[in-house]
C-alpha cells in the first residue's frame, strides 16, 4: 500500500452519531424525468440567469431552465462529469474517473482551463460533487467513500481534508446561506452541516433513490438529481426541525 504524505496538511475527522442530530422526513412535491440528459449527476442553480447547470456521467455539460429542459450544452466533453458549480463568470466541473477539474465560461460554455487534482483509491470512487464554500472562501470537493470533504484553493492547490463519518457516503454539496449541505446517496438523506468545521446539524431524510445532485433556487426550494432513475426531484423549503 502507497504512503502518501501532504506537507502543511490537517486531516480532520467530522463524525456524529445520526441519533444525536436532529432528524426529520422530508418528502418530494413532484418529479419530472430527464429524458434528453443521459445520467444526470449533479445539478446547481445560477442566481445570475436564473438557469440551473446539469452535468450527466457521460461527461456533458448541459445549460437548463429550472424545470430540466435543455437551453443548450457545452461542446468540450469530459468522462465522467460528477459535481458541478458555478462561481462568478464560470462553470466548474469535477470528472471523477480522470481527476480533473473543468473550468467553462459562462456566456458561451466555451472551456476555459482543465485542473488536475490529487486522489488516490478506485477510479469510481473519487470526487462526487464540487461546491464553493463561501465562509471559508475556498473550493470543495468531496469523494464518495471514504467519505471526505476536501478544501482547494482557487487554482485547485489542496488545503486540507476532513473525513466525514456521518453517512456511508456522499454524493453531493452545496453551500447555502452559510451552511454546507452533504447529500448521501446510500443513506438517501442531506445533511445541513457547519460550514467550517463540516459538523452535521440537521439530518433530512427524502424519499428518493440513489440521490447525486441537490440545488437551492433563489425561492430557497430544492432541485435533487438521481442518474439512476434520470429525474429531477422538486422539493419545497426545507421544514423546521423542533
Amino acid at each position: 500500500m502507497k504512503v502518501y504524505i501532504l506537507p502543511l496538511l490537517l486531516i480532520f475527522l467530522v463524525s456524529f452519531r445520526q441519533k444525536d442530530v436532529p432528524h426529520c422526513k422530508f418528502k418530494f412535491d413532484h418529479y419530472k424525468a430527464l429524458k434528453k440528459i443521459p445520467e444526470p449527476s449533479d445539478i446547481v442553480y445560477d442566481k445570475e440567469t436564473g438557469h440551473c447547470f446539469i452535468v450527466s456521467d457521460h461527461g456533458i455539460l448541459f445549460e437548463c431552465d429550472t424545470l430540466g429542459n435543455i437551453i443548450r450544452r457545452a461542446a468540450d466533453e469530459g468522462q465522467d462529469f460528477e459535481g458541478v458549480e458555478v462561481k462568478d463568470s464560470f462553470i466548474y466541473v469535477s470528472d471523477e474517473t480522470p481527476r480533473k477539474v473543468y473550468q467553462y465560461r459562462k456566456s458561451d460554455l466555451s472551456l476555459v482551463k482543465v485542473y488536475s487534482v490529487s486522489w488516490g483509491g478506485a477510479m469510481n470512487r473519487a470526487f462526487e460533487s464540487i461546491a464553493y464554500n463561501y465562509t471559508k472562501n475556498c473550493f470543495v470537493l468531496v469523494s464518495q467513500q471514504p467519505a471526505t470533504v476536501v478544501e482547494y484553493t482557487s487554482d485547485f492547490k489542496e488545503l486540507g481534508r476532513y473525513k466525514f463519518n456521518g453517512t456511508r457516503d456522499i454524493s453531493g454539496a452545496r453551500w447555502h446561506n452559510g451552511s454546507m449541505y452533504l447529500l448521501s446517496s446510500l443513506d438517501a438523506s442531506i445533511i445541513k452541516c457547519n460550514a467550517t468545521s463540516y459538523e452535521g446539524e440537521e439530518f433530512y431524510q427524502i424519499n428518493v433513490l440513489n440521490p447525486e445532485g441537490l440545488s437551492f433556487d433563489a425561492h430557497e426550494n430544492i432541485s435533487i438529481t438521481s442518474d439512476d432513475l434520470q429525474r429531477i426531484y422538486f422539493f419545497k423549503n426545507l421544514p423546521t426541525i423542533k
